[in-house]
């Protein structure tokens, strides 16, 4: 694992976004049919199989073989690194334009060339976006209750906090700095290189001190709700909770 400092000071929150290279709409629905009937449709998903971005893929699959005429067979193919953008660098670079490759990439997409984050190969115009899985992302900030850090006076106070993520540019790095920025952490160090469900072991087992939790984080794994503090919360947009978080959780905001 590597850590780095926090520097960071850049507010953003971006949505999870389902790509698709070049043409998937081929003109006519006659057309379409004629078109994918017995090809196959590949969901390409920037990341380790088991987290929750696989979970949103799944889902999404029924869907797509329900209304893209010509019922192909549809499978994921996963390509984990630099928190997605090596699978969006593929789509934009490699993919054939031929409608049968689509990219499940999550908010890396956006925010890799908004913030210059290295390894990014891709140009944002070039690619057609069909939609999200999401609408409105609560995350919130949580220690691990055997640090102790059971305040935010204690959590500024601390020095050194280790505080996991999937990989530098992933959102779950990316809303660390975030956090631990606004919350002023003293001297945090990112612990980088986890997948989802490796981050959250590491969480449990005392590896890392914190780290940032969505909604969907906590449906994997409910037992985290019990071992954890959960700090401050990030919601786009504001106001709308899901229930999976305590009452009382302060909004970023607010501090």
């Amino acid at each position: 694992m590597q850590h780095q400092s926090n520097g960071f000071q850049y507010l953003g929150c971006f949505l999870a976004l389902v790509i698709i290279h070049a043409y998937l709409l081929l003109g006519l629905a006659g057309a379409q049919t004629v078109y994918y009937e017995g090809k196959t449709v590949t969901i390409l998903r920037g990341g380790s199989p088991g987290g929750y971005g696989t979970l949103q893929a799944q889902a999404l699959m029924p869907y797509l073989k329900k209304y893209i005429p010509g019922n192909p067979f549809i499978f994921i193919e996963h390509m984990p690194g630099a928190a997605g953008r090596k699978a969006a660098n593929f789509i934009h670079s490699v993919a054939k334009p031929d409608g049968l490759t689509i990219g499940a990439v999550g908010n890396v997409l956006v925010s890799g060339p908004i913030l210059g984050l290295a390894g990014t190969k891709y140009d944002l115009d070039r690619l057609i976006y069909l939609g999200s899985t999401e609408s409105g992302r609560p995350t919130a900030l949580g220690t691990r209750k055997e640090a102790g850090l059971d305040s935010l006076e204690k959590l500024r106070a601390a020095s050194g906090t280790r505080i996991g993520a999937h990989s530098v540019g992933h959102i779950t790095y990316v809303t660390g700095r975030i956090f631990a920025y606004l919350l002023g952490v003293k001297e945090p160090r990112f612990v980088v290189g986890y997948s989802a469900p490796e981050r959250d072991a590491a969480l449990m087992a005392g590896e890392v001190d914190a780290g940032t939790m969505s909604p969907s984080t906590i449906q994997q794994n409910p037992a985290l709700l019990e071992k954890v503090h959960l700090h401050a919360l990030v919601n786009l947009p504001r106001g709308k909770y899901h229930p999976v978080y305590p009452p009382g959780v302060p909004e970023i905001d607010v501090f």
